[in-house]
């Protein structure tokens, strides 16, 4: 892996053929303006500071100036170092500036990390580049931040009463997930990908999906439903009517009539990361 760029999914992408795994939700209020699919239910990552943190070769950090791919704040490059939920509104705690600010991030990992990866397991390659952009922040913006537990507004996913309407499907070779602002059709996807489209809608208002299904397989299913076209408030709470002649369910029914599935909500602790100090880059 040559490089990192922010706002490129070049590591965390799902483990599954995707087609737009990368998409703009229509409705969506920042901090991010698109859904981000991962390849399993990651917990946050934070090295201990006594741990030995390897580090990228070379580094240049240069101010987006709107021209080629869009990239995104720097508030998502800091939640996919640090393992957070880039769907989740609230997931990290800073300044206002690091939702508008966008830095194009070139990073070269050293020849002998290079190597090491070829043998590593997924997972230990994404732990090794979390890392790596951990000590990029740390060195290049003097991140400093911890995790905290808090009290926050979620939905819990849950099996409705009408029972379940999935199809089981075990045959990983035909892994497929292909979604849009209203519709989502997947082929032996596991409920952890669900749950992070379902982090994306707008109906959702930002809140964390809890797994509350039990359900440990991969499933075949479709749903499609109408949109709310309102952003989510800023309390993490959720968006309101979809707008006058609007045909179809909303995505709470949608999910309860076409998955056996439904979205309850609730309060429960959230792991936020908490920034204590950070700074614009220093010079390359």
């Amino acid at each position: 892996m040559a490089q990192d760029l922010i706002g490129h999914e070049n590591h965390h992408g799902l483990a599954l053929l995707v087609t737009g795994a990368l998409i703009a939700i229509s409705g969506r209020l920042a901090p991010c303006q698109t859904c981000f699919v991962g390849p399993s239910a990651t917990l946050p990552v934070m090295v201990a500071p006594s741990e030995q943190m390897p580090a990228y070769e070379v580094a240049t950090i240069k101010p987006w100036d709107g021209n080629g791919f869009e990239i995104s704040p720097l508030r998502a490059y800091i939640q996919g170092a640090f393992g957070v939920s880039r769907n989740v509104i609230g997931s990290v705690i800073g300044p206002d500036w690091i939702d508008s600010t966008r830095y194009v991030i070139q990073a070269k990992p050293p020849a002998s990390i290079q190597i090491a990866m070829q043998t590593m397991t997924a997972a230990e390659r994404t732990r090794e580049i979390d890392m790596m952009q951990q000590s990029l922040l740390a060195d290049r913006f003097k991140l400093k931040a911890h995790f905290e537990t808090r009290e926050m507004p979620v939905y819990e996913l849950v099996l409705a009463k009408g029972g379940l309407k999935l199809k089981e499907n075990a045959d990983s070779t035909k892994a497929r997930l292909a979604m849009n602002a209203s519709s989502v059709r997947a082929t032996a996807a596991p409920i952890h990908s669900l749950i992070d489209i379902l982090e994306c809608a707008a109906d959702v208002g930002g809140r964390e999906v809890i797994d509350k299904t039990g359900l440990t397989g991969t499933y075949d299913y479709s749903v499609k439903w109408t949109p709310l076209q309102t952003v989510a408030a800023p309390d993490g709470g959720s968006g309101t009517a979809p707008p006058p002649g609007a045909e179809g369910a909303s995505l709470f029914t949608a999910i309860e009539e076409q998955l056996g599935l439904k979205l309850v909500s609730a309060k429960g602790p959230s792991q936020v990361l908490v920034i204590d100090h950070i700074e614009h880059p220093s010079e390359n």
